[in-house]
């Protein structure tokens, strides 16, 4: 029940970060396609959430690619956020004082999560083999 509650907390912390950055598209921004892979992760993640109760070596094996996709994205975001302090403690003020709350767990939550959430489903996919 731990892990499927880590995948689902996962998918919709990664997965509402990555829709409100894909819905810029609405005014005529690009489609980003690293946010289309981290949103796939986290449908992903949420199909592994639900296969977790049935079979919990099957799911997480499923957990961590979709954790591999939603990584495609959170990667870049943290290097850059990491070389740029200033602006990211810039941008974060900004979305404080706007309240926006979306972006705002996305940026300061999301890799926590993913962190934890991959190195639970690859501790899940090397432990003992399952039973047939």
């Amino acid at each position: 029940m731990k892990a499927a509650s880590l995948y689902v907390l996962t998918a919709v912390v990664t997965g509402l970060y990555s829709f409100h950055d894909l819905m810029s598209g609405v005014w005529g921004a690009p489609v980003n396609l690293l946010s289309c892979s981290a949103l796939l992760g986290s449908a992903i993640l949420t199909a592994a959430a639900i296969l977790v109760i049935f079979r919990p070596r099957t799911a997480a094996r499923i957990g961590l690619g979709g954790s591999v996709l939603v990584w495609v994205f959170y990667a870049p975001l943290i290097v850059v956020r990491c070389l740029m302090p200033f602006t990211t403690c810039t941008e974060l003020r900004s979305l404080m004082s706007f309240r926006e709350y979306v972006p705002l767990a996305g940026i300061l939550a999301g890799p926590f999560l993913l962190v934890v959430c991959t190195v639970s489903s690859a501790r899940s996919v090397l432990s003992a083999p399952e039973p047939s």
